[in-house]
């Protein structure tokens, strides 16, 4: 079994990393596989709803400038996913 977990803050040893970690311990301890991927300082786009990924079910973002898809292939390979965003000014990092 693995789980992969998103970090989306720009700190890669902040608060949200620990917290991920702290999953990820308790996780390897019954013998779950657990990668970090930090996801700060990288591009990603917002979709912009053109349906590609839908009608050519290929599992594939039609943008190819940013990380989306490296990030979609890494969740398709894993059993889960956790998803860890700091929290400013009362709403999740974009």
């Amino acid at each position: 079994m693995k789980v992969i977990g998103f970090n989306g803050s720009a700190r890669k040893d902040g608060n949200t990393a620990f917290m991920i970690r702290w999953v990820f311990d308790e996780l390897e301890k019954e013998g779950v596989e657990t990668e970090l991927y930090q996801m700060g300082g990288k591009k990603i786009d917002g979709c912009i709803a053109c349906y590609k990924c839908f009608k050519n079910k290929n599992q594939r973002c039609s943008v190819e400038k940013d990380i989306a898809n490296e990030c979609i292939e890494k969740m398709v390979g894993a059993d889960g996913v956790i998803l860890g965003s700091p929290v400013y000014f009362a709403g999740v990092t974009p």
